[in-house]
């Protein structure tokens, strides 16, 4: 029997958590998004995981260059990257030594309104914090003395204990018998192992002595009561592939994928098919599924690492207001096109984990876990962080806020990002990748396999034209805020009122795409039965649906289900999908698990600024 229904439409006001959130940003060096949350079912990435559960990951995040120092000069300053900025020595040579900073980065745009920031590992490009007097081209031993901060006025502190290695080797390349790495003497992977073949602790490398130390210091912020940004800065996967041997216990290497794509494009440019010569500074690097397992270990061991700091928040009772952002600084071919190392402006150097947990009143429980597929790119990071703790970025942050997107996964991501990286530029749309290499230009059709394969340049130039023009054009997103909707009209000014008297708020007709001047075009909540066999179900499920409009940014949905009118609650629904509808919106799509109430009534409501 169908029993009664009731569908409300009603409006709430949205606020930001009363007191501003803290920030703990992780840093992960060499992260392609491998994880088990972004559908690599073969990787063992429980936290992660979980972080991508609780908050938004983003599917098609892609990073502004292919390089260490360059993408994170990138990350901190909010820049579009240009040919200025897109080395190593980006920081060095691009930070201001002087007041005022302008800011030098969000970091201090946090500093400068109350918050107490500190790096702890490799945030900028050095791995420490601080760049050193060193030999010429010599990043394995010999270093003398810090001359200063990668970024000199943003962090109140810059932590690092060098341990067992000193500080004279840079951090980076540690093995576990406290060593560094000897250019062209070391090998590219270790498996953590004591004198009787057992499994290292974590803290027998830096990153599980780094996670340690920034569980020390969110304590002191717990007892202290210290509104904090702690940015902390993972060294792997960066090569060389070491962790200990628990992690590489994880797989079992005949069943481990081997790359994808497996060679390279064809008709491609060869300087986009190169291979980094990274590797080369390693011995035991020629072993391609050697290297794939060994990454795939330290990628686990890093996830054990996230874990702790993310146990450590839930634990001091800080997690509800923390903002985490967990960020891979670029991408690694794998064997991927056959090519090992980063360098490269295809697909698989420039696409990143990007997972935001905003603080708890801003994660809609209805979404929760569900991944965003528009395009982002990393300078969307400064302008997000800014906008979530009540702050205005500078003009020179060109990127979009992310928040539109933590809020509702189908809004729209950005109509392309740009990348570059020495001679080649590189533009990613939704379904195409164009690379410019000196006037030479290629383009990949992306729409079916997110991976290059063929240049089709030739049998498309009308895309190849337009994606050309947008080389030297900020991305955008296409986005509409309530106020814009409203357009200055009085009866929509108020986003609690009803414009057309039809018993629908402003809001809640902004949200679903419908006109709120007319009194006959309101948002309709369905309920119906289906067939979802095909998704595990029954053949007769109880399912709600509801229209949402394709670019509305300033809203939350928030439904929910009672069956005295009294206790209302989300649980009972199980979000399935959002098929595309008219005019470019979707259709959002409900199933109810509970109907064994003789009643159940529905409540639609939304949120927004």
């Amino acid at each position: 029997m169908i029993r009664p229904l009731i569908f409300l439409g009603a409006s709430a006001t949205f606020t930001l958590a009363a007191a501003p959130p803290n920030v703990l940003f992780i840093a992960v060096d060499d992260l392609r998004p491998e994880l088990r949350c972004y559908g690599e079912t073969h990787m063992h990435t429980p936290h992660m995981d979980v972080l991508a559960s609780q908050g938004r990951m983003f599917r098609n995040h892609y990073v502004a260059v292919p390089t260490c120092g360059a993408s994170r000069y990138a990350l901190m300053t909010g820049l579009r990257p240009t040919t200025a900025t897109d080395g190593n020595n980006a920081f060095e040579t691009q930070m201001p030594s002087s007041l005022p900073a302008q800011p030098e980065s969000w970091a201090d745009l946090l500093r400068r309104n109350g918050w107490h920031t500190v790096t702890l590992g490799k945030v900028s490009h050095e791995p420490d914090g601080y760049r050193w007097n060193s030999p010429s081209n010599n990043y394995d031993i010999g270093r003398s003395s810090a001359t200063s901060a990668d970024m000199r006025f943003s962090w109140n502190e810059i932590l690092y204990d060098h341990g067992k290695w000193g500080a004279q080797r840079y951090p980076l390349f540690a093995y576990a018998d406290g060593t560094g790495r000897v250019a062209n003497g070391s090998p590219a992977w270790e498996i953590g192992v004591n004198g009787n073949g057992q499994s290292l602790p974590d803290e027998a490398y830096p990153d599980g002595q780094m996670a340690q130390a920034a569980i020390g210091k969110l304590r002191e912020f717990a007892d202290d009561g210290t509104r904090f940004c702690l940015a902390v800065g993972f060294f792997k996967p960066h090569l060389p592939f070491n962790a200990p041997k628990a992690y590489w216990d994880l797989y079992d290497p005949a069943t481990l994928p081997g790359g994808s794509p497996t060679a390279p494009p064809t008709g491609a440019n060869s300087t986009t098919t190169a291979n980094s010569g990274e590797i080369d500074q390693y011995t035991a690097g020629s072993d391609r599924a050697k290297l794939r397992h060994a990454y795939f270990a330290c990628v686990s061991y890093i996830d054990a690492q996230v874990g702790k700091l993310l146990a450590e928040l839930d634990a001091l009772g800080l997690a509800d207001n923390t903002i985490v952002v967990l960020w891979g600084d670029h991408g690694f071919r794998l064997n991927d096109y056959g090519r090992i190392g980063k360098h490269t402006v295809l697909e698989r150097a420039l696409e990143t984990p990007l997972i935001i947990r905003p603080p708890a009143s801003l994660r809609p429980e209805v979404f929760a876990g569900v991944p965003a597929q528009g395009v982002v790119e990393t300078i969307d990071i400064y302008p997000t962080i800014a906008e979530l703790c009540g702050l205005t970025p500078p003009a020179s942050a060109v990127g979009s806020s992310l928040v539109p997107m933590l809020r509702n996964p189908f809004a729209p991501g950005k109509n392309h990002a740009f990348s570059i990286y020495n001679s080649m530029t590189t533009i990613r749309s939704p379904g195409w990748r164009l690379i410019d290499t000196n006037g030479d230009k290629d383009l990949y059709n992306l729409s079916t396999f997110r991976y290059e394969v063929a240049d089709v340049s030739a049998s498309n130039p009308s895309v190849v034209s337009t994606l050309s023009a947008n080389l030297s054009t900020q991305g955008t997103r296409p986005g509409t805020t309530y106020t814009t909707w409203a357009g200055g009209n009085p009866l929509l000014a108020d986003p609690d009122d009803d414009g057309d008297r039809d018993g629908i708020t402003n809001r809640l007709e902004y949200a679903a795409g419908t006109d709120g001047l007319d009194p006959s075009d309101f948002p309709m909540p369905v309920l119906s039965f289906e067939n979802l066999t095909s998704l595990g179900f029954s053949n007769r499920e109880a399912v709600f649906r509801f229209p949402i409009a394709a670019d509305a940014d300033d809203f939350t949905l928030l439904p929910s289900t009672s069956t005295d009118l009294g206790d209302w609650a989300f649980d009972p629904l199980e979000f399935l999908d959002a098929p595309q509808s008219g005019a470019g919106g979707r259709e959002l799509r409900f199933r109810v698990r509970d109907l064994s109430a003789a009643k159940r009534f529905f409540r639609l409501e939304t949120s927004g600024d």
